[in-house]
């Protein structure tokens, strides 16, 4: 955290064009102030740990041309990929590892070994415990043998495949891909996957190129263009390849995607490679008919594996409380096993004169002292044995709930929601920060060009939603232009563009019109649509000699909206090379030539190409965000004066904008720089800094061309969605690389600020300014410290908090500040800021809230792997965030519903889980005590040991499965248009120690009357069968914990009705196998017991009378609490279910109106809090 950590090394890969995105915001500040302050002790992060990547061991890598012996000296891994986690040989130990990791399981084994052993201690059967336990650990392996199954199946599939190599000889040679070695020259075809990390050495396109798709790498669609090596991409045939000789160095493995540094020694000399000339594994060659590729990276090392290793582990708060809880009653067991101890030496002494207990008489003060592990073996089961693979099934099925939930699905892209991890399920219904990415997460992320502004005028008519919003609110859009109003009366898209293309709907005639004209303008406009026709890096598909068939692939779908709008206007972009870029400029052929490309990063925000014009000129053309770009410009222009006013309105309608300037250089500027820029790229060591450098030294006085902007819509539902979330009791926090007049008007149009809000800005250009206004505005709220508000929201920018984040108490001034407002505002930060400030709310906020992270683009992976719980967005900027997260959803809107639906009906069921599991062996296990009373403290079971095995496993085990990932309080219609259920989660209400008391409570209750009632009545009538006695006893506790959880099931199905059935039927089922075995087997002390119990007159009378007298106390308990203590699930319950009748007026006979409803659940509410 106290680092610089590399921009191009977060992880996170931006588009190739230079626009104020997410993620584009300030450089990176070291994390110090407050996260520095929190980031020891447990908390401690390394740079490398927060931005994912992973660099291996080895300084550099090597691999040598057609040389075989070299290259295996190196031992490089095997080219095998193995994604399972289990081996045939190390499935065993390494899950029976994972298992025993669990303190619970450890517990079991230990009781196993005791009752299993040669010590003579058990009061049950040897295998009572031992039997459930190993079944259990069994089921458990079987779950993940399962699971690995299918890795295995794809693993063999892939390191089968075939590819073709190129031998010493000249001839190719078919291999399996787990063949390839460091070295080898694969010949990979068409529509083929690489099958290792390669450089391009020759292909069968234009100068050397080909196209690769990397969907599989990162999601992305869109053709890319690979490079060969200039100096070996005449190598055509097998023997050309063969005759190869140099030597490739290059940088240690690693999982970044989208940077490579590396050179190629030859006799000729040095050549740099980078990321252009690299292909890699997983991704598939197309529009191409074959490569050549050398194979640097195998197996493990290649960066598709680098990638697939898991980043930060995540544990569910609740699994972490259950654990600690599992220390109590483990505290509680032990407590209980002593008191029975000192129970039977107490006993023990006081019976020594018995003359009919002759064993007690020699009973010596050890074998008593034993007794408490007899009593430890006999109360074994206050720990629940099956609570954890109950929960695991439960969860996956959950996870199943949520991705065949057909209202989370997306039509129009068909993509359903995703489960990634389903160990997090119940944090969704606790969240109390939400952490948004705004474009392609709130917004569509389908760019449409809607203005430009160029020497002076500004192209376009009409305004945006968010436009016509921040209208109403009064904000200053600006005069409309007289010249601008006249034209608009003749606007027509067919005589506004050269190219008419439905998918634009710029119509604004004047632009073309001044084109043909030959206006003073004329020039400029043709400049602005020179750059944005040539500097880019589109690949065009389809007939590429008819602009109305021809395709454009883009990395982003900004860069894809300004091509398309070049083309529309007669610059048709219909061609690339890798030295060369064909357009027809309003039916003209012109080719301009690409000497040098400074790319686009995180921190550089723009991109720059040096280009020979068809003129025979060098022009430098740059595009980027207007913050970067301006500082860059040659001064005294009189064209920035209008051009920054009109950005302001532009952004004030929500439009994304784009700076354009350009700079004529001589012959010998270019030769120079063009030194220092090649010597860059052969830099091993920091090349990135290299380049940048370089760069920076030709982005200097720029000539302004003009502006564009882009309308990127709000998504459907984001609105509705945010509204809702904060009505439940949810903090949203928007994090954005977009300017701040964007960044609040987005934040206005989707309900995220409202007018009625005091907004606060903290967006000063120094440290003083900055420090100030913080001041000013904690001071001017002093009063609402340590409080929340409905009317508070703070924007902030990233460069301010470049300046907060180096002071602590800076840093912890801004969470206080922060943590009383409704919403928060960040713009123009970047990945790494958007990190730190989840990071700030996660370590500094007390008690640690939980937060959730969404985004679509690879910006936010640091931010989603941060948050307690990562969604990512299947949208249009890859895959990556998805990868990343534990949840994937299309649209944002789908939030809501994974929140207040499936998070809180999931949160509710693990809770009840818990403590029902909890709660049903204190039940039971308690019964054992108890007797131990009537018995002398000997440590004699009430149960015969089979019929108890069988408790966990068979009679009480499904029900709560099914409970787990079925049972919903209210509809899913009534969650949602009632958020503020979704506050009991937040405030951990149906989890906690007062719920244990009382689950604890009710179990210690029903333990009473199961003991005392079957007591009395055998003991009254004479009956001394412990048989008949203890079958009776645990036929009540089995009917009276499955129907005690139908009393808790709001959604009562025939499944729920069958499956309690199933398992009281069980019961008896176990019961009569078991009396019928011996002597079969060795279960004499059950023999016959069953049936001559359930003979007994007594059997099913006092079955009934404990049964209903348990029932009793649950039914009164939960009539007198929902009659006299009612709650909004309560109010909305019977809503639900068809009843009217107002809660406040008990017995008054009348219907309730929908007001009296509405208010009955505020005033429900109120009696809750």
């Amino acid at each position: 955290l106290n680092s610089h950590p590399d921009p191009v090394e977060e992880g996170a890969r931006l588009e190739a064009v230079g626009l104020p995105e997410e993620g584009r915001g300030e450089d990176e500040s070291p994390a110090t102030g407050l996260l520095g302050a929190l980031g020891g002790g447990k908390w401690a992060l390394t740079p490398g740990s927060m931005n994912g990547n992973k660099i291996m061991p080895n300084a550099a890598s090597v691999s040598v041309c057609n040389s075989p012996a070299e290259n295996a000296e190196r031992k490089a891994p095997l080219n095998t990929i193995v994604t399972a986690k289990y081996t045939p040989v190390s499935f065993l130990p390494l899950n029976l590892y994972m298992q025993f990791s669990r303190l619970a399981n450890v517990y079991f084994l230990i009781i196993s070994v005791l009752q299993t052993g040669p010590f003579d201690l058990s009061p049950t059967s040897r295998f009572s415990t031992s039997g459930p336990f190993v079944a259990i650990l069994g089921l458990n392996m079987l779950r993940e043998i399962w699971e690995d199954r299918a890795r295995h199946r794809a693993d063999d599939e892939v390191n089968n495949r075939i590819v073709e190599v190129v031998r010493d000889t000249g001839q190719l040679e078919k291999v399996r891909w787990a063949d390839l070695k460091l070295g080898d020259v694969a010949k990979v075809v068409a529509n083929n996957e690489f099958p290792a990390d390669l450089v391009a050495l020759a292909s069968s396109g234009d100068q050397g190129m080909c196209y690769i798709d990397t969907c599989n790498l990162d999601g992305e669609t869109n053709l890319k263009i690979r490079n060969s090596l200039d100096c070996t991409k005449a190598l055509m045939t097998p023997q050309d390849v063969s005759g190869l000789q140099g030597r490739f160095e290059y940088e240690a493995p690693n999982n970044r995607l989208y940077t490579f540094t590396g050179k190629l020694t030859m006799r000729e000399g040095e050549f740099p490679v980078d990321s252009e000339n690299i292909l890699l594994r997983g991704a598939t060659l197309r529009n191409t008919d074959w490569v050549y590729g050398q194979v640097i990276f195998t197996g493990p090392q290649t960066k598709i594996m680098m990638n697939a290793q898991k980043g930060r582990q995540k544990r569910s708060n609740i699994e972490d409380t259950v654990n600690v809880l599992l220390f109590g009653i483990l505290a509680f067991e032990f407590l209980v096993v002593s008191i029975a101890t000192i129970g039977m030496a107490v006993w023990v002494e006081d019976s020594r004169s018995a003359w009919y207990l002759p064993y007690v008489i020699d009973q010596t003060s050890t074998q008593t002292g034993l007794g408490w592990l007899t009593f430890l073996i006999l109360l074994n089961n206050y720990v629940p044995i099956s609570l954890y693979i109950s929960l695991e099934i439960a969860k996956s099925l959950q996870g199943k709930m949520i991705d065949w939930d057909l209202e989370l699905y997306h039509p129009e892209t068909d993509t359903p929601a995703l489960t990634r991890t389903t160990n997090l399920n119940e944090e969704l219904g606790q969240i109390q920060y939400i952490f948004s990415d705004k474009t392609g997460t709130l917004t569509q992320n389908v760019m449409e060009f809607r203005k430009c502004f160029i020497a002076g005028t500004s192209y376009g008519f009409g305004t945006t939603e968010i436009g016509e919003a921040a209208a109403k609110r009064g904000a200053n859009i600006g005069a409309p232009d007289p010249e601008a109003v006249e034209a608009e009366k003749n606007a027509d898209p067919e005589k506004a563009q050269f190219y008419r293309d439905p998918a634009i709907n710029f119509n604004d005639l004047r632009l073309l019109q001044r084109v043909k004209d030959g206006h003073a303008d004329a020039a400029t406009i043709k400049d602005m649509m020179r750059i944005l026709s040539v500097s880019h890096t589109v690949v065009p598909e389809g007939d590429l000699a008819d602009p109305f068939k021809i395709k454009y692939q883009a990395e982003s779908p900004d860069e894809g909206a300004l091509v398309l709008y070049a083309k529309s206007m007669g610059w048709f972009f219909c061609g690339k090379t890798s030295t060369h870029t064909n357009i027809k400029a309003m039916g003209v052929d012109e080719t301009y030539e690409v000497l040098n490309i400074n790319k686009f990063n995180s921190s550089r925000k723009r991109m720059s190409a040096v280009v020979r014009t068809p003129e025979g000129k060098l022009e430098l053309y740059v595009k980027g965000a207007d913050n970067v770009m301006c500082e860059r410009l040659a001064p005294n222009q009189p064209m920035m004066g209008p051009m920054l006013e009109q950005l302001g309105k532009y952004a004030t309608e929500g439009l994304r904008t784009l700076v354009l300037a350009k700079r004529e250089l001589t012959q010998e500027q270019w030769e120079e720089w063009d030194k220092v820029h090649k010597a860059a790229t052969t830099a091993l060591e920091d090349r990135d800094g290299a380049l940048e450098k370089a760069a920076e030294e030709i982005e200097k006085e720029m000539m302004i061309v003009g502006a564009t902007a882009i309308e990127d819509k709000l998504q459907v539902g984001v609105p509705d969605a945010i509204a809702t979330l904060a009505k439940a009791g949810v903090k949203i926090w928007v994090l954005t690389g977009d300017k701040q007049e964007t960044a609040e008007n987005i934040g206005f149009a989707c309900q995220l600020l409202r007018d009625d809000m005091t907004l606060e800005y903290i967006n000063g250009e120094d440290d003083a300014s900055v420090k100030n206004q913080l001041g000013v505005a904690l001071g001017k709220h002093q009063a609402l410290w340590g409080t929340e508000t409905e009317h508070l929201a703070l924007i902030i920018t990233g460069k301010a908090l470049l300046t907060i984040m180096d002071d602590v108490t800076m840093t912890a001034d801004l969470l206080k500040f922060a943590r009383m407002c409704k919403a928060v505002i960040a713009c123009r930060v970047s990945p790494d800021q958007k990190r730190q400030i989840v990071t700030m709310v996660r370590m500094g906020v007390k008690p640690q809230p939980m937060t959730l992270s969404i985004g679509d683009g690879a910006n936010d992976v640091p931010m989603i792997m941060e948050a307690h719980v990562g969604v990512g967005i299947s949208g249009n900027e890859g895959m990556q965030a998805v990868r990343s997260a534990d949840y994937a959803i299309a649209q944002f809107r789908f939030l809501k519903r994974l929140m207040l639906v499936h998070g809180r009906n999931n949160y509710r069921r693990v809770a009840v889980m818990i403590l029902y599991s909890l709660y049903k062996q204190i039940f039971m296990v308690t019964t054992l005590f108890f007797y131990n009373i009537y018995c002398g403290w000997s440590g004699t079971a009430t149960y015969s040991s089979w019929i108890l095995s069988g408790y966990n496993v068979f009679y009480t085990s499904l029900p709560i499965i099914f409970f787990g990932f079925l049972e919903q309080d209210v509809s899913p219609e009534t969650a949602m248009a009632n958020p503020q259920l979704y506050i009991p989660g937040q405030k951990k209400l149906n989890f906690n120690f007062t719920m244990l008391f009382v689950w604890m409570a009710n179990g210690f209750v029903h333990c009473i009357i199961v003991f005392f009632i079957p007591t009395l009545a055998f003991g009254a009538n004479g009956f001394d069968d412990l048989g008949t006695y203890g079958t009776c006893m645990m036929n009540a506790i089995v009917v009276t914990v499955n129907l005690r959880l139908v009393l808790e099931e709001n959604h009562i199905s025939y499944l729920s009705h069958f499956i309690v059935a199933l398992s009281i039927f069980a019961f008896y089922a176990w019961a009569l196998i078991l009396q019928s075995l011996w002597p079969t087997l060795s279960f004499e002390d059950y023999s016959g017991v069953a049936v001559r119990a359930m003979q007994n007159p007594l059997y099913f009378a006092v079955l009934i009378l404990t049964f209903v007298a348990m029932s009793a106390v649950d039914v009164c308990f939960f009539y007198a609490h929902r009659m006299y203590y009612p709650n909004p699930t309560y109010v909305l319950q019977e809503i639900d279910r068809g009843y009217r009748k107002s809660i406040d007026t008990h017995g008054a006979g009348h219907e309730a109106t929908p007001q009296e409803l509405e208010s009955n659940v505020v005033i429900a509410e109120a009696t809750n809090k």
